[in-house]
């Protein structure tokens, strides 16, 4: 996951209140950060694949399970890791939200103060 200008980044999906939440603890700490609109631009399924792996996560928990589109094409299906990142590619909106990501760690910053843990890091 390449990170723009600054050193950390937050995918972003502004029609969700959690993911708005995050950004205003960011800014209300004067933390600076690019902002990666996710739905917008998608995430290739590399960049899918990094983040993973900095956030230490398992696939499966990278999913919001209770979206349709998941229910409808996925449950109750065991994916691989591959079967997983190409849900999130081709279906953006199954992706958790928001990420708070540096150049080593992502975080699922739901509660917005898990960013914390990268800035002390």
């Amino acid at each position: 996951m390449e990170l723009k200008s600054k050193q950390y980044s937050l995918l972003h999906n502004p029609r969700c209140k959690t993911s708005r939440e995050g950004l205003e603890f960011l800014k209300s700490k004067r933390i600076e950060f690019d902002t990666i609109l996710y739905l917008k631009n998608k995430l290739s399924k590399r960049e899918i694949e990094i983040l993973i792996d900095k956030s230490g996560l398992k696939p499966i928990n990278l999913i919001r399970k209770q979206e349709k589109i998941w229910k409808e094409l996925f449950e109750p299906k065991l994916l691989s890791k591959n079967e997983i990142i190409q849900a999130i590619f081709d279906h953006p909106k199954l992706m958790q939200r928001p990420f708070f990501i540096s150049k080593t760690k992502a975080i699922l910053a739901n509660p917005p103060e898990e960013c914390l843990k990268i800035l002390l890091h």
